[in-house]
């Protein structure tokens, strides 16, 4: 889904202007004479459903979810080939992808209402579990025919007694793009973040329903 907008460069560094002024004809002529505005972009979160009774008294701190080294730039990534990626130069996640699936994953185990309370670390309150993510992937496969999209996440639940893993998933998704431009990459990995967690967090919940029950049944 590439186009020249992608492909035209701003130096950031400030030893590169002076090269970059030499160029500024040529500069001008391939990006159509003007620098493109800079378009910022976030995920379609769903919206939040009314609290419904929880399935027990745990409660669950998020810990913020880290990214791979190249999902640390807040532009968004699209792979030429299986080996080479790049960035939209004008087209940016806010806040940074990481970021982005921690607060859907939050929202969504506040729907599933398995923890009596959800929070995001550090809230130096009390907590029967942590939760940690590490996203993997979440780009646009610009290889594949037609366009897909890619997300791979990472998770470990622990108990916060021990900080001992008491489940733990990797799962990858990919979809294809349905709708042109950036805003259907973006849409597209909305959606397969959605799937993922979908497939991913009731395995997280059952686990979380059983050590309930195991609790529950210890005598006191």
């Amino acid at each position: 889904m590439k186009n020249a907008e992608s492909r035209c460069f701003v130096p950031r560094n400030k030893i590169a202007v002076a090269a970059a002024l030499a160029l500024g004809l040529s500069f001008l002529s391939a990006c159509g004479g003007k620098i493109p505005p800079t378009r910022y972009y976030t995920l379609n979160y769903p919206a939040l459903a009314p609290a419904a009774d929880a399935k027990t008294n745990f409660v669950l701190e998020i810990e913020p979810f880290n990214a791979s080294e190249n999902l640390r730039d807040d532009r968004i990534l699209y792979y030429e080939s299986p080996t080479q990626f790049s960035y939209y130069e004008y087209h940016h996640w806010s806040p940074d992808p990481g970021t982005l699936v921690t607060e859907m994953t939050k929202r969504r185990l506040h729907e599933m209402a398995i923890f009596a309370h959800v929070r995001s670390a550090p809230t130096h309150e009390p907590a029967d579990f942590v939760l940690r993510g590490r996203l993997l992937n979440f780009e646009e496969l610009d290889y594949e025919p037609g366009g897909k999209v890619r997300v791979a996440l990472e998770m470990h639940l622990l108990r916060a007694s021990n900080h001992k893993t008491m489940w733990a998933e990797r799962r990858e998704v990919q979809i294809p793009i349905t709708k042109s431009g950036v805003d259907g990459v973006v849409n597209a990995l909305s959606s397969a973040t959605d799937q993922i967690l979908s497939q991913t967090l009731p395995g997280l919940g059952a686990e979380v329903e059983r050590e309930f029950r195991a609790s529950a049944e210890q005598p006191k």
